[in-house]
């Protein structure tokens, strides 16, 4: 018999578990007491190098991983009319997810009730964000150097746009450096793999350390967080995918979701865009009516670049952030905060944990602590599970509605055929 090996997210429940109980322990020793003084600052390690860890990839992942993927889009040549209206929606529909997020988490507030400054962490003051015009400039940097030094997102986001675009404009000459960058993301998701297992010993430190600090009461505002990004990407599916679907493509949405909650469960069940991949462009052709032409394009891409459970994910941690420090962020700074979301979620890596990694960045920009993720980092499993999903299912309603545009669909098929259809008549 063989032994079965746990899986990453089965020990990262198990370090969040053990750390919740020595926290338990600790905190009902007294936070104060000499003998737990001395065992916090050992458990503070332990979080501070995952978190530092994570720190290390972020830059040169987001560096290799887009600039690979504006690289890649050579096939945009050939399906000009179908590239053009496939990078609109994955920003129409990242803005309206993420917008979404913003929106809930302002109603719901899942951060309130514990402001944690109060507590130890010390008062916080969240870094200005800029002004329209100042974010439009700040779209260019001067120094690609210091931005990658600080770690400036949207700074790097923009180089690699040149650097990709530049790579498409050089053709054949420029195929040598595209392969060496692709190979270079490739090695950065290796990387990644590494990294997230540290996981569960460093969710076991900051755990612990947060339980010992704040209390049992930091629990609430982590189930609130979870229902809250729940309800964001449930309320997406629901009502934007379904009036894209009706409004746009002109299908009946109660037919889609049906033929696609197959590729919405693996990727579910799996919290990987790619297991669900095969099975989406299956079908898309088989059962949706999209020309495999379109599929092709549309859902490769989209796995790498339609990120729309991630992007909610990432407006709602810098809420729930500033709400668990008790920091107000205007409406200006949110309207901010879609935009840069939105190009984080389309320039996001398609890796495991990858969502998790790139908020710490997010936050690090912004000047708020860690300590949100501290608390998000051992449940992140369960939210993105819904993050993955929605990730997957938005790509088959973006082909679906390029489809539609275009004049290809077979809306007849998506509506009366297929296996389903067959499996009712049988």
């Amino acid at each position: 018999m063989k032994k079965r090996k746990l899986k990453l997210f089965h020990k990262i429940f198990i370090g969040l578990f053990l750390g919740i109980i020595l926290g338990i322990i600790l905190s009902s020793i007294g936070k104060d007491h000499p003998v737990v003084v001395s065992i916090l600052p050992w458990l503070g390690l332990l979080g501070d190098i995952f978190l530092r860890l994570i720190k290390m990839v972020v830059v040169p992942l987001v560096l290799f991983s887009i600039t690979s993927g504006v690289a890649s889009l050579t096939e945009i040549n050939k399906l000009r009319s179908i590239g053009i209206k496939t990078i609109l929606f994955f920003f129409g529909t990242g803005f309206l997810s993420i917008g979404t997020g913003l929106v809930m988490a302002n109603i719901f507030k899942p951060g309130a009730g514990l402001n944690i400054a109060e507590l130890g962490a010390g008062a916080v003051e969240m870094k200005e964000l800029p002004t329209v015009f100042e974010s439009i400039l700040g779209l260019f940097p001067e120094n690609i150097f210091d931005s990658l030094s600080r770690g400036e997102m949207l700074h790097i986001i923009s180089f690699c746009i040149f650097i990709g675009a530049g790579l498409l404009l050089m053709g054949e000459r420029g195929k040598p450096i595209v392969d060496l960058i692709d190979r270079a993301s490739e090695l950065m998701y290796k990387v990644v793999d590494i990294v997230v297992q540290f996981t569960p010993v460093g969710v076991f430190g900051l755990m612990a350390k947060a339980v010992t600090t704040f209390g049992v009461g930091i629990f609430g505002p982590v189930f609130k967080f979870i229902l809250v990004d729940y309800g964001a990407n449930i309320f997406n599916l629901l009502v934007w995918y379904s009036l894209i679907l009706y409004f746009i493509a002109r299908v009946n949405p109660i037919k889609f979701f049906r033929k696609g909650f197959e590729s919405w469960a693996i990727a579910f069940s799996t919290c990987t865009s790619a297991a669900a991949l095969p099975v989406a462009m299956r079908n898309a052709v088989n059962e949706m009516g999209i020309p495999k032409e379109t599929a092709s394009f549309v859902l490769p891409l989209g796995a790498t670049a339609n990120m729309n459970g991630t992007g909610i994910y990432f407006g709602l941690i810098v809420m729930f952030a500033s709400q668990l420090y008790g920091i107000p962020i205007s409406i200006s700074q949110q309207i901010m905060l879609v935009l840069t979301a939105t190009l984080l979620s389309i320039g996001c890596a398609a890796a495991p944990s990858t969502g998790l990694i790139i908020s710490i960045a997010l936050l690090t920009n912004l000047g708020i602590p860690l300590d949100a993720i501290a608390l998000i980092a051992g449940v992140y499993r369960i939210v993105d599970q819904i993050h993955t999903s929605t990730n997957s299912l938005g790509d088959l309603v973006v082909a679906v509605a390029v489809s539609a545009l275009e004049g290809d669909l077979d809306k007849d098929l998506l509506h009366n055929g297929g296996m389903f259809a067959e499996k009712q008549t049988a």
